[in-house]
């Protein structure tokens, strides 16, 4: 569980977020209830109880009766009853006084859905708790059968199917010393427990650690891997054309998989030259940012359904784009609407680790940098083609304006005068070549420090210098814009 690292930790400093909060030990149990109803139907989480403002207030404020009422509230006040694991943390309160504060922590759920005494249920969504619709109620149903998967056992497999080298990883990130490997596995949602008829206790690798940590995932689950795939040209071709320069199959832990697939893709990137506005210099830039494309694959190695045995995940690569293959369809409650702010889990216990390793961003961000990161490049935003069996993103990369060289006729045109441009013109210029076009009003937001009448007067003179041509349908239109002259 979470509870360990927050024990170690200043939890006032600690960002709340999917699977942190902290509340005052005073605060409404009906209302705390919902909390970690939210935690178990998302991702897992913890709250730290007994902090105020963030200052320790402490629980010794509260009567015995309170601090029952608080112990017994995973049976009395959620739906069907959970186990809440309660880890006292000694503090010094605003008084100066030995106190504690109680880490409230509870689970991912796999096939249940929880809800408080009026059947409400409720998400955890970022830094919030939101109370969920029906229609949202309706896909988290359907979608628990799917998370449920990676806390299915895998009979077959043994630590010694495991990698030893993210077996050691692993154990650092947690300070694990024991001998006995089921006892990190275990909490951590890796490994159940499995009490025979004469109480002997056994354990059995979950899917989730057998994704994680075995040296061969797919001898165990068909389609654990990801194959990237360069095209030559701008679309898929099949038979006699066929038209595939590089081809590539990535298996083994989800850790070295991410970290070859992130290899692979980035030896085939090209780089074009940018004009830097605020310089005025040509820089060398990525095709892609990389920002943007790993999130993508990391989201789709975190997120996919495995359950989809006979889908693998896919990195397609044409000229004018990047395609992101993920089996299964969007998870529960997000949709290609709502997901630059909607974060769910549909493998809590992977997203969990590949989190602690350092793959997935903590507050589920990752979508919105791709959207960021795209828009800091000058590129289209992402697109998510969304069906019930998969979900693809598609990363343009604008390659007809983007392919430019400082041989090219822009240049070569532009070459001897550049240096005689003034920074405005020169901003006009580069917006002109990154957007296909620049109007007054862009500009003058690039080039903020500058008044209004200075930057229609570099627009005028460029377009003196035949380096811009004017469009408009009148001499006065609105919408009169500049383009760079072919």
């Amino acid at each position: 569980m979470n509870t360990p690292k927050y024990e170690k930790k200043d939890l006032l400093s600690i960002s709340e977020g999917k699977t942190f909060d902290r509340k005052s030990a005073r605060y409404d149990l009906n209302r705390l209830a919902n909390i970690l109803i939210a935690f178990a139907n998302a991702d897992g989480g913890t709250v730290a109880l007994g902090i105020s403002d963030k200052k320790y207030e402490g629980v010794n404020l509260l009567t015995a009766q309170k601090k029952n009422d608080i112990l017994q509230i995973g049976s009395q006040r959620i739906v069907p009853t959970i186990k809440i694991e309660i880890t006292r943390k000694p503090v010094k309160n605003v008084r100066s006084l030995d106190d504690e504060i109680w880490l409230l922590t509870v689970r991912p759920a796999d096939d249940k859905l929880y809800v408080n005494k009026k059947d409400e249920v409720y998400l955890r969504i970022g830094d919030e708790t939101h109370r969920a619709t029906y229609e949202e109620r309706k896909n988290l149903e359907f979608d628990k059968g799917i998370r449920a998967f990676e806390s299915q056992i895998i009979d077959e497999a043994m630590l010694n199917d495991l990698d030893e080298d993210v077996v050691a990883q692993y154990k650092e990130l947690y300070g694990f010393e024991g001998d006995n490997l089921w006892d990190l596995l275990f909490p951590k949602g890796l490994a159940k427990r499995i009490r025979k008829p004469n109480d002997h206790i056994t354990y059995r690798l979950t899917v989730a650690g057998v994704l994680l940590l075995s040296k061969y995932p797919t001898a165990f689950i068909p389609g654990a891997r990801i194959r990237f795939i360069r095209y030559e040209g701008r679309e898929a071709k099949t038979g006699s054309d066929m038209n595939i320069v590089k081809q590539i199959r990535i298996e083994g832990p989800l850790t070295k998989m991410l970290q070859q697939a992130s290899d692979s893709l980035e030896a085939q990137l090209r780089t074009f030259s940018s004009l830097n506005t605020k310089s005025g210099k040509f820089i060398d830039v990525p095709e892609y940012p990389k920002g943007a494309w790993l999130e993508g694959i990391v989201n789709a190695v975190t997120h996919r359904g495995y359950n989809y045995t006979g889908d693998d995940i896919r990195i397609l690569m044409l000229d004018d784009r990047l395609e992101i293959h993920s089996p299964g369809s969007l998870p529960a409650v997000v949709t290609p609407e709502n997901i630059r702010r909607t974060h769910y889990s549909r493998n809590p216990y992977i997203a969990r680790a590949l989190t602690d390793f350092g793959w997935v961003r903590e507050f589920g961000e990752g979508v919105d940098r791709i959207y960021t990161d795209m828009n800091k490049f000058f590129l289209d935003d992402p697109v998510y083609d969304v069906d019930t069996n998969s979900v693809n993103l598609i990363l343009k990369n604008n390659i007809v304006m983007r392919s430019f060289r400082k041989n090219d006729d822009l240049e070569s045109k532009i070459g001897k005068d550049w240096q005689q441009l003034n920074f405005i013109e020169q901003a006009a210029v580069g917006l002109a070549y990154e957007h296909g076009s620049v109007r007054t009003r862009e500009l003058s937001a690039e080039v903020d420090d500058y008044s209004l009448s200075s930057v229609r007067n570099a627009l005028k003179h460029l377009t003196a210098m035949g380096i811009l041509e004017r469009v408009a349908a009148a001499p006065t239109s609105p919408n009169q814009y500049y383009r760079l002259i072919k």
